[in-house]
C-alpha cells in the first residue's frame, strides 16, 4: 500500500513517535492493483508452480497496508495446502509460522485481518482457527527497528515512499546512525530495501514494488552498492509511465526482485503499460529463454560498483557502452563549460517582469526564463534580474548608498529576505540573491537548455550575442572552440536524447531532466575529429525542425564505427 504521506505531499511521518502516525486516519490511500501483485508473486517464485509446499517458506510483508499483497499470499497458501492434503490441518505450526505482516497503522491492519479473515473463512477454516492464524500472522510494528530475530524466503510489498522533508530530524538521524544506505536526501523506502535485503534467508527473495528513483540519483549510491557487492537483481521492471496503483499517482514505481544468487544473470524491462493483458504476456516470458523473448532483455552483469541502472535494455547499454569512447561535453573543446543560471532564494524580489523606473539600470539585468527559450532563438518575454553583486567578477555585493532606488526597492522586501537561510547566516549580506551573479555570464554567447523539457525532442536556444543572463532552472554552455550552431545541432540530436533520457531521473510524462549531472555525462564528438565541411553541415541545421535531417549529420559526426 501507498499512500499520500508516503508520496511526500507535506504530511509529517510518524510526529513523536511511529505509534503517533500510526493512530491517525489514513490519508489517500493507493493500493497496487491486484493483477500486478500476482506478477510480483510470480517473479519472486512464490507460485504454486512446481508443487512446493508454500507453508514452508516464511514470508515477511514491512508495510501491509490494508492487505494488497497479504490477500494474495495467503489465497496462495490455501491453494498450496489443499493441493499437498486431502484436509488443510489449519492448526499446523508450518501454516502459523508461513507468514508475518506488519504495518504501524492500526485502523489498515484492522481491515487488513478482517480481509484475510474473509479468505481463511471462505476456505472452510472455522473461525477459531481463522482468528488464531490472523492473530499470528499480523503485528502492529515499525518494520525498520522490530527486532526480528530470524531471516525470510520472501520479504515482499509496497514500501512506504516518504520525502526526507517529511522525516523528523531525530528519526532521520536514527536511520543515518542503524543504515548505510541512507545519506544524502534518501527517502524512507532505502532503509526498506536494506532491512529487507538484512533478513533474507540463503535462497531467500526480496521482491518489491517502489519508487525507481534510488536507481539513478546520488542518494541511491549506497544502495545499489550494496545490491550490486552482495546480491543478485533477478528482475528489474520498469513502470514509470505505467499505473500499477488502482488510482493514479506520481510515484514513479519499478518492480524490482533480488535474492542472494550473486554473479547470475538479470532480465529487464521497461513497460509502458501495466494493464492485464500486458503482464499475462509478461508472465508467460518468465519461464521463456532470454533469446525468445519479446519483452524481458537479459543482461550478464547488471550495473556493478553501484553504477547508476541507466537502461532495462541490453542493446542500449551496449550503445551507451561505446560512445564511452567519445569525450565528455565539456573535454570535448578547449574552453566549453557548462553551470546552472541563477538561483534568487526570493524570485517574486528580484524577477521583475518589466524594467523598473525606480531602480537604476545597471542594476537591472535582461533574464532568459525557462519559457524564453525555442529551437529558433530565445523569445524573450521582457523580464530582469535585480543585480545586487557588483560588475567586477568577484563576490562582492554594491555598497546600497550608491544606488538609492536600488536601496528603497530592496528596503521594501527585507522583511521577506531577512526570512531566507542565506540572510540568517549572514545578516550583513542580507539583500544577495543565494547564486553569485557573475556579469560576464550574460555578455557571453551560450546555448541556454530548459531543466524540464519532451521525451523526444530537445529544446536548445542560442543566446548568439550574449544578451541574457538565465534563470535558475535553465542551463548555460559556453565555449571558446565550438561553433555553438554545431553543437546544438549535435545536442538536438537523438544520439544526445537518448543519453539524457539513460542518465536522468524521468518526470510524470516522461519529461526529460537536463540536470548538470547528466549534461556532466553526455558523450559527444571531439571537436578536433570533426572537419571544418562537417561542422558547417550541422550548424546549418542547427535550428531545423526535421529531427531526420539533424540525426543524419549527426550521424557521421558521431564515428558510425562506434555505433554499429
Amino acid at each position: 500500500m501507498m499512500t499520500v504521506r508516503q508520496l511526500g505531499l507535506g504530511v509529517e511521518f510518524f510526529g513523536q513517535s511511529w505509534q503517533d502516525w500510526g493512530d491517525r486516519d489514513e490519508v489517500g490511500a493507493v493500493f497496487t492493483l491486484p493483477h500486478v501483485v500476482d506478477l510480483i508473486l510470480d517473479m519472486s517464485g512464490y507460485s504454486t508452480h512446481g508443487g512446493r509446499r508454500l507453508a514452508t517458506l516464511r514470508v515477511l510483508e514491512p508495510s501491509c497496508g490494508r492487505g494488497a499483497f497479504v490477500k494474495r499470499i495467503v489465497a496462495r497458501l490455501i491453494q498450496s495446502e489443499s493441493e499437498h492434503s486431502e484436509v488443510i490441518d489449519w492448526n499446523s505450526p508450518e501454516l502459523a509460522d508461513a507468514l508475518r505482516a506488519v504495518d504501524i497503522n492500526a485502523g489498515s491492519l484492522t481491515i487488513a485481518r478482517s480481509a484475510v479473515e474473509a479468505v481463511l473463512r471462505g476456505a472452510g477454516c472455522p473461525p477459531k482457527s481463522a482468528r488464531r492464524l490472523v492473530s499470528t500472522w499480523f503485528n502492529r510494528a515499525d518494520f525498520l527497528s522490530h527486532p526480528w530475530g530470524s531471516q525470510f524466503d520472501l520479504v515482499v510489498g509496497n514500501p512506504p515512499y516518504v520525502r526526507i522533508e517529511q522525516i523528523p530530524r531525530r528519526m532521520l538521524e536514527r536511520f543515518r546512525r542503524e543504515f548505510m544506505t541512507v545519506s544524502n536526501r534518501a527517502d524512507l523506502y532505502v532503509p526498506f530495501f536494506e532491512r529487507g535485503l538484512q533478513l533474507l534467508s540463503d535462497d531467500g527473495v526480496l521482491a518489491y514494488i517502489c519508487s525507481n528513483r534510488f536507481t539513478k540519483n546520488m542518494y541511491g549510491a549506497q544502495l545499489r552498492r550494496l545490491i550490486s557487492d552482495h546480491f543478485r537483481v533477478r528482475y528489474y521492471l520498469n513502470l514509470e509511465h505505467a499505473q500499477p496503483f488502482e488510482e493514479e499517482v506520481s510515484a514513479y514505481p519499478a518492480i524490482f526482485v533480488i535474492d542472494r544468487n550473486r554473479g547470475a544473470p538479470t532480465r529487464a524491462a521497461t513497460l509502458d503499460d501495466a494493464g492485464p493483458d500486458a503482464l499475462r504476456l509478461l508472465q508467460r516470458e518468465l519461464s521463456t529463454p532470454s533469446s525468445l523473448s519479446n519483452v524481458l532483455s537479459q543482461f550478464e552483469q547488471w550495473y556493478p560498483n553501484g553504477s547508476p541502472w541507466v537502461s532495462a535494455d541490453s542493446r542500449e547499454l551496449g550503445e551507451l557502452l561505446q560512445l564511452g569512447a567519445l569525450p565528455t561535453l565539456e573535454q570535448s573543446a578547449p574552453g566549453t563549460r557548462l553551470g546552472i543560471g541563477v538561483a534568487t532564494g526570493a524570485d517574486r524580489v528580484f524577477i521583475l517582469s518589466g524594467k523598473c523606473p525606480d531602480i537604476e539600470d545597471n542594476r537591472q539585468l535582461p533574464i532568459a526564463l525557462r519559457k524564453d527559450i525555442t529551437n529558433q532563438g530565445i523569445n524573450w518575454s521582457g523580464h530582469y534580474l535585480v543585480n545586487p553583486f557588483e560588475d567586477l567578477d568577484e563576490c562582492r555585493l554594491v555598497d546600497l548608498r550608491e544606488y538609492p532606488g536600488l536601496q528603497r526597492y530592496l528596503a521594501l522586501h527585507a522583511e521577506r529576505l531577512l526570512t531566507r537561510h542565506v540572510a540568517k547566516g549572514h545578516p550583513g549580506r542580507w539583500y544577495r540573491t543565494i547564486d553569485r551573479i557573475w556579469p560576464r555570464l550574460q555578455h557571453d554567447a551560450k546555448l541556454l537548455i530548459p531543466d524540464i523539457q519532451r521525451p523526444d525532442v530537445a529544446t536548445i536556444g542560442l543566446d548568439e550575442h550574449g544578451r541574457y543572463y538565465p534563470h535558475h532552472n535553465v542551463y548555460w554552455i559556453t565555449s571558446a572552440s565550438w561553433n555553438l550552431q554545431a553543437l546544438k545541432a549535435l545536442l538536438r540530436s537523438t544520439f544526445i536524447v537518448k543519453q539524457v533520457r539513460a542518465y536522468s531521473v524521468q518526470m510524470r510524462g516522461g519529461s526529460l531532466r537536463y540536470q548538470a549531472q547528466t549534461l556532466r555525462k553526455l558523450r559527444v564528438p571531439a571537436l578536433a575529429s570533426l572537419s571544418s565541411d562537417l561542422v558547417d553541415r550541422l550548424a546549418s541545421v542547427a535550428n531545423s525542425e526535421d529531427q531526420s535531417e539533424i540525426d543524419s549529420i549527426a550521424q557521421s559526426a558521431f564515428r558510425p564505427d562506434l555505433l554499429k
